[in-house]
Formats: C-alpha cells, structure tokens, sequence
C-alpha cells in the first residue's frame, strides 16, 4: 500500500516533518528545477508574486513541496525548485489547467532574458 509522503510547504516547518516529506530510497522522488532571469527590473515584483502565490500545486497528486531561490549575486535570477513523489505527477501538473492558472499572477510586463530560461529534471536522492 502507498501513501502520499507528508508535505513540507515551506522552511519554516518542523524540520523533523520536513525530513519525513522527503522521499526515502525505497520511494525515490523526481525534482523539476525552474530557472530564468528576469529583464527588466522586475525582480522584486516577481518575489513577491511567489509570496503570495495561489498554491494550485499544493493540491495535485504527487506534489511534495516547492522551494524559490534568488542567488545574492544575481537577485534577477529566479530558481523554480518542485519536488514531487514521481515524474508521472510532475508532467501531469505541468499539462494540467491548473498548472496555467496558477501563472495568472504573474506580473504584467514582466520581460525574461531570452537563452535564460529552462527546466532540468532530477532524481531526489537525499535531503
């Protein structure tokens, strides 16, 4: 019998509880990395969008957390990190209705720099 891990939403969770969302070696998991830079000095507009983000994913099957990173050195630069039981549920997310509407925040005019942006795929292998 599966049963969905725990979700760990955020940092500021039990860290004991955010150890057991992860999956273990015998569940394995499957993490999407997002990244792309913004142009035109829209970054703290964008952070904050992430801030108040609707939280659709929350909900889907699979879905175990996400985590936005801005490297200090490049505050334009966004890093998208979802981690999710498999790579089934992550696709069917990213094809999903909600997947679109959950960009509906994002801000008007926002320019990315092009060749900037991307998604790589990972297998969780331990936290």
């Amino acid at each position: 019998m599966h049963t969905a891990p725990k979700r760990c939403p955020t940092l500021t969770e039990d860290s004991a509880a955010c150890r057991d969302a992860a999956p273990t070696a015998a569940t394995s998991g499957y993490v999407a990395l997002s990244r792309f830079v913004i142009a035109n000095g829209m970054s703290a507009s964008v952070k904050e969008a992430f801030r108040n983000r609707p939280h659709l994913v929350d909900a889907a099957e699979g879905y175990v957390r996400m985590d936005v990173l801005s490297p200090t050195d490049r505050p334009e630069e966004i890093w998208l990190i979802t981690f999710w039981t498999d790579e089934t549920s992550f696709r069917a997310w990213h094809h999903s209705h909600l997947y679109h509407a959950s960009h509906a925040g994002i801000p008007k005019g926002l320019k990315l720099v092009p060749g900037e942006t991307g998604i790589r795929s990972f297998e969780h292998v331990a936290s």
